[in-house]
């Protein structure tokens, strides 16, 4: 369903990715997992166009993009099949639950506002926030905002959602909520590419883990493949190392 080769990006004289190549299939739960620092947020960024690779060749579906000579109107399309969630939640602090989730149906997908609210009132409902609709984000829990996030990204109904550590600004208590509903999507098939350092959350609900280290991909496979039966030694040491936090 999606194809991204030779992807690499460079700030200046730093190599930040390097030629990445990477596969995703329809309803599949792909996480990455790797030292701080070595380039999983950029590579999702750059999936979404939030950064500009140096290079890159992607492909979702009939859409075909090289970033070296994509036009604004390639980058929207890919966008709207590339939600993206946030670590820091992203959330309009002037917009209540509701309306974050409705900004987008009626902006990107061009809905008119009875259904957008209809339409996000539902999800509300799925997330189980209905009862926190017209609340603003201030008024929410880490863990609510995050929830919120998601659902705006489940409101895009794009082929994929992008996480970037999406727990990663919680405190401990709202991390069982944000990881139940990933949880619920991936049993529902969503496609999901998650970057996250909750290994315990890897193992259970990953089709498929990548690691990464230096800016490439070092080795991918089942979580039951690179959690127990890593071959490379960096894979092997990074893994020790997170054991023994």
């Amino acid at each position: 369903m999606i194809k991204v080769s030779n992807l690499s990006k460079s700030f200046g004289d730093n190599i930040v990715l390097k030629q990445i190549d990477l596969d995703i299939k329809e309803g599949e739960t792909t996480v990455i997992i790797g030292p701080s620092g070595t380039g999983k947020s950029t590579l999702l960024r750059c999936l979404n166009f939030l950064e500009t690779p140096t290079t890159a060749n992607i492909n979702i579906d009939e859409l075909h993009l090289d970033a070296e000579t994509c036009s604004k109107k390639q980058i929207t399309e890919l966008r709207k099949k590339t939600a993206f969630v946030f670590q820091n939640y992203a959330l309009f602090a002037n917009k209540t639950a509701l309306e974050n989730i409705t900004e987008g149906l009626i902006t990107v997908r061009g809905k008119i506002k009875t259904v957008a609210e209809q339409e996000a009132l539902s999800i509300l409902k799925s997330i189980g926030l209905a009862d926190r609709k017209d609340a603003y984000p201030s008024a929410l829990s880490g863990g609510q905002q995050q929830r919120i996030g998601i659902g705006r990204a489940m409101a895009a109904q794009s082929k994929v959602i992008l996480f970037d550590e999406p727990t990663s600004a919680l405190d401990p208590e709202w991390v069982g909520e944000v990881l139940g509903l990933m949880r619920k999507l991936a049993e529902q098939r969503q496609t999901m590419l998650i970057v996250t350092h909750e290994m315990q959350f890897a193992k259970e609900i990953a089709d498929r883990v990548i690691f990464m280290d230096q800016g490439q991909i070092i080795e991918q496979g089942s979580a039951e493949m690179i959690f127990n039966n890593s071959q490379d030694p960096r894979t092997q040491a990074f893994l020790r190392r997170v054991n023994q936090a």
